[in-house]
């Protein structure tokens, strides 16, 4: 009889499953973060299909590297709760998550299921005293009938502007940041300082603001911000630790942000990467961990100069505003209802994009648009409940 494994032989052995592909792939030069990248259509962050919300951390980087053209990712279960089917034979991906919670159905004195304003049973979560691992399988969008086709809407132009996400962050970090004539861009600890290249030197706008992200992936291992131990040590293989975290943590950021993103200049530090992730597996976990905390710590800059600037309300002028306002709060209002509900909606968005799947683009916007409209009004979250009606009372008064 198989003895039942523990939270640290999971982590472990998923570690070991991925650190063992990537070593390869770093071999080859075709790790994630070795592949440059030019955001034309949209971004390619994989995410669930049905709950809408992006994969963190180590689960993201296992994802990037299956190679798929489709960001959609799924469990077998969500697939049939939204009437599509993986195919027989389709291999899945297993993938880890750390369960902080339980979850039990709150019963009155009677024993008798606690229902909420939609008749369903009222869950209790609370927290666990010692958390474990859960594994599960996922299957990307291309092993799967019935999903409708990915649609993927060009990015503007990212230019050199005050204006665009990019540089909203530079700016909300107050990093010092010096620009010299020269090829060198780097981060130095003991002044707290980013040295770039002069903007002139460099191709493009978007050219700059990888180079300047990645940078602030470094900065941001300062001892006064997240306090990282290796960003700090002049040995090389320590140092190849650093840039790891740095170079997985701005390849996220700019896939986030749809910056273009080129990896060359990191080339020396492959040698390294191989060594210690030969040495330790679990390295890789800690690492995207890592990676992932930058990522919060610096698209949090762009969140809090939106919240501190208060731009007043401007009306929206075409329909794609409004079909891109609509759905953000329709993912938004994902967050506060149960899993049931989730997957009713999403089986609803499933039947209307098959049903509009060979439609105009403009029928299609507007169907969709009218859809998030009801399904947020549907939705019992009065914060949200605002929002939409503020959209609605926008275009219909």
């Amino acid at each position: 009889m198989n003895e039942k494994k523990t939270p640290q032989q999971k982590q472990l052995d998923y570690a070991k499953t991925i650190a063992n592909e990537l070593i390869e792939m770093i071999k080859a030069g075709t790790a994630p973060f070795q592949q440059p990248w030019e955001p034309a259509f949209g971004t390619d962050v994989p995410y669930n299909y049905v709950t809408g919300k992006p994969y963190s951390g180590s689960n993201e980087i296992y994802l990037m590297m299956q190679n798929r053209s489709d960001p959609r990712w799924l469990t077998y279960r969500q697939a049939q709760s939204i009437n599509a089917q993986v195919r027989k034979g389709e291999r899945g991906i297993g993938l880890i998550r750390l369960i902080t919670h339980s979850e039990k159905i709150e019963r009155d004195e009677n024993g008798k299921p606690v229902l909420n304003d939609h008749g369903e049973p009222v869950i209790v979560r609370g927290l666990l005293e010692k958390p474990y691992i859960k594994n599960f399988t996922v299957f990307n969008a291309e092993q799967i009938d019935g999903l409708p086709p990915l649609i993927k809407k060009p990015l503007p132009e990212l230019t050199w502007s005050s204006d665009n996400a990019a540089e909203r962050i530079l700016i909300a970090s107050k990093a010092k940041i010096e620009h010299k004539i020269g090829n060198s861009a780097y981060y130095e600890v003991y002044e707290d300082k980013i040295t770039l290249p002069e903007k002139a030197q460099f191709p493009s706008a978007g050219a700059y603001y990888a180079t300047a992200m990645h940078e602030l992936a470094h900065w941001t291992g300062h001892e006064s911000r997240l306090n990282r131990r290796y960003y700090t040590s002049i040995k090389n293989e320590v140092k190849a630790r650093e840039e790891l975290r740095a170079e997985i943590a701005s390849m996220m950021i700019n896939r986030q942000l749809g910056i273009p993103y080129d990896p060359k200049r990191h080339a020396a530090y492959v040698g390294g990467w191989v060594k210690f992730l030969q040495e330790d597996p679990i390295e890789i976990l800690h690492a995207c961990r890592d990676a992932q905390k930058i990522q919060t710590y610096v698209l949090d800059f762009q969140k809090q100069q939106e919240i501190n600037s208060k731009p007043e309300p401007k009306k929206l002028t075409s329909e794609e505003d409004l079909f891109n306002r609509t759905k953000e709060i329709y993912l938004r209002q994902n967050d506060s209802l149960s899993t049931t509900q989730v997957l009713e909606r999403m089986q609803r968005l499933n039947a209307v994009e098959q049903l509009m799947a060979n439609s105009p683009n403009s029928l299609k916007v507007e169907a969709l648009t009218n859809f998030y409209k009801q399904e947020i009004k549907a939705a019992d979250i009065s914060s949200e409940r605002i929002q939409s009606n503020d959209i609605s009372n926008e275009y219909e008064r």
